[in-house]
């Protein structure tokens, strides 16, 4: 996995243009190599590369698109805001969808402690998953919380003790800047040529 940190970045949407970036220079670089090109041909015939900017799809607008669709959970009951959309549902949508997808502001109680919740509401967090179609997730992130207050509020409703997080806390405590993160599933991703379009 390839992990990214960006600081003095204030907005979610400037953190995951890098990760959509990342995606589509490595695809680029990749068919700019004539063996690496004839590679993926070989491969899968089809393949195109994703297009900037990826889709973006806000957590509670999938949740409408998947009962619109008829994708349901896994016991068969219709997607209602607040579930967690298992990899399952994420895939077929996004095949359905058939282009990447920047899946944006998932519930607070869904994500990690340390995910902000968004200005205009703090019930939704400053996340990401980026989806590929015939692939699935290849990317998660989120903002860091750099509020000392905000963390340990995280901290209490996940009922985390603090004492092996004090490095954690004192970041906030004496001073850090906006940031986020992601981890980019190279593993995953180095498949998506030979699987994106695929079902």
């Amino acid at each position: 996995m390839t992990i990214s940190r960006a600081s003095y970045v204030s907005r979610c949407a400037q953190k995951w243009a890098y990760a959509n970036n990342q995606i589509c220079d490595v695809v680029d670089n990749l068919l700019a190599d004539p063996v690496a090109a004839q590679i993926i041909k070989t491969l899968n015939p089809e393949f195109v590369a994703p297009q900037r900017p990826f889709l973006r799809l806000d957590y509670r607008d999938a949740i409408k698109y998947l009962a619109e669709h008829g994708i349901n959970k896994e016991d068969g009951t219709p997607h209602v805001d607040g579930d967690d959309i298992a990899e399952a549902a994420e895939r077929k949508m996004t095949d359905k969808i058939n282009r990447p997808i920047m899946l944006v502001h998932f519930p607070k109680h869904l994500k990690s402690f340390y995910m902000p919740g968004l200005q205009d509401d703090p019930n939704y967090t400053e996340s990401v998953d980026i989806l590929v179609p015939g692939v699935g997730e290849v990317v998660g992130g989120s903002m860091r919380i750099s509020d000392l207050k905000e963390l340990v509020a995280g901290y209490k409703r996940e009922g985390i003790p603090m004492e092996p997080y004090y490095w954690f806390t004192d970041q906030r405590k004496y001073g850090t800047t906006e940031h986020g993160g992601y981890g980019l599933g190279v593993e995953v991703s180095s498949f998506e040529p030979d699987r994106q379009g695929q079902s």
